[in-house]
C-alpha cells in the first residue's frame, strides 16, 4: 500500500503523518486545521478539510481526540465514498466504543480494523513505537507495509475490542506507576538521596518483581473462578505487613501517599475477605 488518508493531524495524527511520509507513503491529510498539516504539504501531502472533499485512497487512518469527535467525522460523510473502504481507527476508545465505531464502519459499508498506541508521539516512526489491532484481519494484511512505518504492529485477533481492551488495562498500570512512582521520588528527595541512582536501581529490581507479579496473575486469574488456593511463599497477609512498614517509614519522612494508602486498604479489604493466606491476587476478588 502506498496511497492512504490520515484524519487528524494533532500531536499524535502529526508524528504518524511524519513517519508515514518518511518512508516514502503518499499521505493524504484530513483535518480542519490547515496551519497544523502545512509542514507536511510542504513535504508533499495532500490537504483537505473533509472527508467528502479528500481523494479516493482506500485505506482510511483516523487519530482524533476522542470517540464522538472519530464517528461524527465518519457520520457526517458520504456513505457512497466511504463504502468498501478500510478503517484504521486508532483513536482512544473504551471497548463500549470500539463496539459503536464497528457498527458504524459496518453501516457504512468499510472494513475495520481497530489500532491503539501504546507509546508517546516522539516514539513513532521509531524501534519503540509499539501498536496493537484488533479487527479485520484483510486490513492489517493489505496495510502491513504502512502500519510497520508507524512502529511495531502487533495483530491480537479478529476480536473487534481486543486491543481496546488490552489499551485500557496496560494504561490503567502505566498510570498508576506514575503516581506512585512519583511517592517513590518524593521519599528519596525528603532523605536527600540521589533519585538518578534510585531509578537505576529501580530499572533493575522491578522486572524482576514485576516478572513474579504477572506469573502469578496469569497462573491464578486466567480461568477465574474467585478461589484461590494458599500461597506457597507470601500470603496476602505478609504483604499487607510489608505494605504498612513502607507506609509507616515514608509518614515518617513527610511523604503523602494517596496511592499507597489505597493499596493498603486493598490489601486489608482482601483480609477480612478471609483470604490472608492466599496470595496478594486474591485482591482480584475485591474489584469485581
Amino acid at each position: 500500500m502506498q496511497d492512504i488518508t490520515v484524519v487528524g493531524c494533532g500531536v499524535m495524527g502529526g508524528s504518524i503523518i511524519n513517519a508515514l511520509l518518511n518512508a516514502n507513503i503518499n499521505v493524504t491529510i484530513v483535518d480542519i486545521n490547515k496551519n497544523a498539516a502545512e509542514k507536511f504539504i510542504s513535504r508533499g501531502a495532500k490537504y483537505f478539510a473533509s472527508l467528502d472533499e479528500a481523494g479516493d485512497n482506500d485505506c482510511i487512518l483516523v487519530n482524533l481526540p476522542n470517540h464522538k469527535i472519530a464517528s461524527g467525522v465518519l457520520s457526517n460523510a458520504n456513505k457512497e465514498r466511504l463504502n468498501g473502504k478500510m478503517l484504521i481507527n486508532t483513536t482512544t476508545s473504551s471497548p463500549e466504543e470500539v463496539s459503536a465505531m464497528d457498527q458504524l464502519a459496518k453501516d457504512m459499508g468499510m472494513m475495520h480494523l481497530d489500532a491503539k498506541i501504546e507509546n508517546y508521539p516522539g516514539d513513532i516512526g521509531s524501534d519503540k513505537a509499539y501498536l496493537i489491532y484488533s479487527g479485520c484481519r484483510q486490513v492489517f494484511d493489505a496495510a502491513r507495509n504502512v502500519l510497520e512505518a508507524i512502529g511495531k504492529a502487533v495483530y491480537l485477533g479478529p476480536d473487534i475490542i481486543g486491543a481496546s481492551v488490552i489499551d485500557i488495562a496496560v494504561l490503567d498500570v502505566h498510570f498508576g506507576a506514575i503516581a506512585t512512582l512519583a511517592e517513590s521520588v518524593a521519599y528519596c528527595i525528603k532523605y536527600k538521596y540521589s533519585v538518578e541512582s534510585f531509578i537505576e536501581q529501580a530499572k533493575e529490581i522491578l522486572p524482576i518483581m514485576l516478572a513474579g507479579n504477572y506469573r502469578a496473575f496469569s497462573d491464578e486469574c486466567s480461568n477465574y473462578t474467585g478461589s484461590f488456593e494458599d500461597a506457597s511463599e507470601c500470603t496476602l497477609r505478609i504483604e499487607t505487613t510489608a505494605m504498612k512498614t513502607i507506609l509507616d517509614s515514608m509518614h515518617s519522612a513527610g511523604v503523602k501517599t494517596p496511592c499507597g494508602d489505597s493499596i493498603l486498604d486493598l490489601f486489608q479489604k482482601g483480609i477480612e475477605s478471609g483470604n490472608s493466606s492466599k496470595n496478594v491476587v486474591a485482591i482480584v476478588n475485591e474489584l469485581m
